[in-house]
Parts: structure tokens; C-alpha cells; sequence
């Protein structure tokens, strides 16, 4: 089994402390199997079983323990009572009141919680006002470098092709055959659709959903409006409104399966509420939606690098200074990271092109050029701004 040690160690770092783990993300991207590796961890530490609970929510629907009293009275009942605890709730959004209940737990004495959600309302202020202390996991699947290193390959274009078409959830790495692994990623798309949004939506149209889905990841990287989208379905003879695009569209974030990439504007210091661009959360997903093949194109590399800077726990934003682009602002404790991203340097006007929103910039930012294929000659041109080749920030 390939250890994500990443988020391991942090589960690790904060274990027996009196904080609520939560690891948030999208369905399949492996949390679970995360808890069940840091299990293993405490057997090796000689941690009993009966100091061990676990409740996985997905498959329990209809079952008594998602009374949250039910519930609450039968993990209390089964706790060691001069020994630490580990409880572990799956997908425990699911639960009526379940912040009401986690928070009783984490207030024993002898309890240690870890809970998983693959919906980003667990993460509302009401809940996690309820829910305190607590530490956040965002949990993506797998990275280029995780992707790498599980598979024991180096990071060229081929590979980088590969994982491109391949995608990170962890389970496709058993899964051979472009058709079978299409099947999978299409089964996780309809699974968030179909049974999480009916679960939340009463009135909703799966259908719809999965078209808005296949618009976003054809123009992945592109920015969107509602108006443009509902008019780009109509031209699809597909009929609806903005506020049924707009609700249809905060589920498909919800949900984690699209990740929105709002603008930064350097000249008024804010971010935009318009000019959004969204992302799939994995290359996997636009294959799957769109029957397409990805390739090493500016755009879709794009996605692989915005997704990348969540995962490390950035704040990611498209800039704008002026009248030029740059690609992305990554903050991460007050630090402003300025990427450009160029797919090539074929000759003096295209690095001029690609720095002319970087030279713009005051030097109190950091300034990055990513590019693909290699850019020596440019090396040193302009001291403030770093040029690194795509693999090696991948691979970092």
C-alpha cells in the first residue's frame, strides 16, 4: 500500500492532542484509506482495539446511529474509561447535529477525534464554531510527485502524459485499461451527483448538473460567468436560469469536484467577486466529462499547478495587473507568490510576453516563471524573477 505520508504525518503530529481532525475532500481521493493507515500506526504502537472506533456514515443511511443521540450514547458506551480513545467518524456530515456530537466527544478527557467529510458544508461557520478546537486536512488526490513516487518513474513528459490521462485517485492505480479507468472516474462523478446532491437537494436535476459539470471542465481555466454558462447550455438546447446555474454550480464546490480560482486585482489590493475560473479537482475528471484525452497543453498544466498550490496549502488566485495576466497569486502566511506559467520560450518576444506582468510587480513578491520546455538561455535576464522548469516544481 502506498503511504501518504503528507497528511500521515500529520494526523501523527496531532495525535492525543484535544483537537478534531478533520480531513475534507473529494469522494474517493483517499481519506479513508489515510485513517486506515494511521491505524496501523497505533496497533504498531500497541494501542488496543477496544481503544479503537469506527463508523463509516456512507453506508448507514438508514441505519439507528445516524440519531445523533443514538449515536452519541453508543460510542460512550463501547469507550475505554482509563485509556485514551480513537474514534474515527466517516463521512459523519451525513448525521443530524453532528457537530453537536463530535464536540461532546472531543470534550472527554480521553478521547481522540479524526472525522472525514466529502462535502465543504462541514466547514460552515456554524459547525465549526461547534466543533472546537480543530485542525482542517484538505485532502486532494493524489499529487504528480505522490503519482511518481508511487509508481517508481521519473518526472518527464511521458510520465507527466501519463498521470494526465491516468488521474491521482489512489484506486485507479489497480484499475488497467483507458475504458475501465474512464468507468471508475464516471462512477465517482455520478456518485457526487446523483446520490450526494439528491441527498441535499431535494429538487434537483442530475442531468443538468453533469452538463454544467462538462461545461466547466471543456473550458477549464477559462473565466466564467453565470450569464455566459446559462447561454452556452441554451446554445445546447438545454433551458434554465441563472439561479438554478448558480445553485447547481455552488454544489459542484461543495462537492470538492471543482475548485473556483477568483481574480486578484494588484491596483485596488482585493480579490474580485467575478472573472472566475474553475479547475477540476483531478485531470481525471475533465478526461471523463469532456471523452477527451489531455495533453501538455498551457491550460491544462495550469490546472495541474493550481490544484498542486492547494494541496501545499496556498491560497491560489489568477492576477491581473493593468492590462496583463499572470497566471497565479499563491499566498501562504502573507507571502505573495507571483507564477507565470509558459508552456514554451520560443524566442526573445515570447519571455518578454510571459515577464510583463511579473516586471510590473514591486520585488516585495516573489516571481516565479514555470515553463515546460527548458528556458536556460532567459536564466538571469531579470535577477528578481526565478525561472524553474515544470518537473522540478512538481517534484519539490
Amino acid at each position: 500500500m502506498f503511504i501518504r505520508t503528507k497528511y500521515l504525518n500529520q494526523l501523527i503530529n496531532n495525535m492525543d492532542r484535544p483537537t478534531i481532525k478533520i480531513l475534507v475532500g473529494v469522494r474517493r481521493c483517499g481519506k479513508t484509506t489515510i485513517l486506515d493507515q494511521f491505524r496501523a500506526t497505533l496497533r504498531r504502537q500497541e494501542i488496543s482495539p477496544s481503544q479503537i472506533q469506527v463508523i463509516n456514515f456512507e453506508y448507514l443511511l438508514e441505519n439507528e446511529l445516524c440519531n445523533p443521540e443514538y449515536l452519541l450514547q453508543f460510542i460512550l458506551d463501547r469507550l475505554s474509561k482509563h485509556q485514551m480513545n480513537y474514534i474515527f467518524l466517516d463521512e459523519v456530515e451525513v448525521v443530524p447535529q453532528f457537530a453537536r456530537v463530535v464536540n461532546a466527544l472531543n470534550s472527554l478527557s480521553n478521547t481522540d477525534v479524526y472525522i472525514t467529510s466529502s462535502n465543504k458544508t462541514i466547514l460552515e461557520k456554524e459547525n465549526l464554531q461547534q466543533m472546537t478546537p480543530y485542525i482542517i486536512i484538505p485532502v486532494f488526490p493524489c499529487s504528480f510527485r505522490e503519482y511518481i513516487k508511487r509508481n517508481q518513474q521519473e518526472a518527464d513528459s511521458q510520465t507527466l502524459y501519463q498521470y494526465l490521462n491516468e488521474g491521482g485517485f489512489p484506486y485507479t492505480h489497480e484499475i488497467h485499461g483507458p475504458i475501465n479507468l474512464r468507468n471508475y472516474v464516471n462512477g465517482i462523478i455520478n456518485t457526487i451527483i446523483i446520490t450526494d446532491f439528491t441527498q441535499q437537494a431535494t429538487l434537483c436535476n442530475p442531468g443538468l448538473t453533469k452538463q454544467l459539470a462538462h461545461h466547466l471542465a471543456h473550458h477549464a481555466g477559462t473565466t466564467q460567468n453565470i450569464s455566459q454558462i446559462v447561454d452556452s447550455l441554451k446554445r445546447h438546447h438545454i433551458t434554465t436560469s441563472n439561479k438554478t446555474v448558480d445553485f447547481y454550480l455552488q454544489f459542484l464546490q461543495t462537492s470538492f469536484i471543482f475548485y473556483p480560482c477568483k481574480e486578484y486585482d494588484f491596483s485596488r489590493r482585493h480579490v474580485k467577486s467575478t472573472n472566475i475560473r474553475y479547475y477540476p479537482v483531478d485531470p481525471s475528471i475533465r478526461q471523463a466529462l469532456t471523452l477527451k484525452k489531455n495533453v501538455l497543453s498551457q491550460r491544462i498544466l495550469e490546472n495541474i499547478v493550481f490544484i498542486d498550490l492547494l494541496s501545499q496549502g496556498y491560497q491560489v488566485y489568477s492576477g491581473r495587473i493593468k492590462d496583463n495576466e499572470i497566471t497565479f497569486v499563491a499566498i501562504k502566511n502573507d507571502i505573495f507568490t507571483c507564477i507565470q506559467i509558459a508552456y514554451s520560450l520560443a524566442d526573445d518576444g515570447a519571455y518578454r510576453r510571459a515577464i510583463s506582468g511579473l516586471r510590473q510587480l514591486s520585488s516585495k513578491y516573489r516571481k516565479l516563471l514555470i515553463t515546460v520546455k527548458p528556458a536556460l538561455n532567459y536564466a538571469g535576464l531579470d535577477p528578481d524573477i526565478e525561472i524553474i522548469d515544470l518537473y522540478s516544481w512538481l517534484t519539490n
